[in-house]
């Protein structure tokens, strides 16, 4: 349950830090109802692209943002060295 909790905290982080598309001083948990659907597809060994799908579309969708391709590369990086086998 350990391993689950500091997983789930790194994604929160990176999506908090990096991939942010409110961009405006969110509080940490701002993300959270998009942690568990990302921890999933990473669990599931999901493409990048389909990584990258569900950000885009969350953010569009939920906040009606949009996140620079510059911006996230750098989470599908980050996020996709959590995967398993990584």
């Amino acid at each position: 349950m350990d391993q689950v909790k500091a997983h789930a905290a790194a994604i929160r982080a990176i999506l908090h830090r990096d991939w942010d598309p409110i961009g405006c001083g969110v509080p940490e948990d701002e993300y959270d109802s998009y942690l568990w659907p990302v921890m999933r597809l990473l669990n599931a060994e999901a493409s990048r692209e389909a990584l990258a799908d569900y950000l885009h579309t969350a953010a569009r969708e939920s906040m009606s943002s949009t996140v620079p391709e510059e911006r996230l590369s750098l989470v599908l990086d980050r996020l996709l060295a959590l995967a398993p086998g990584s």
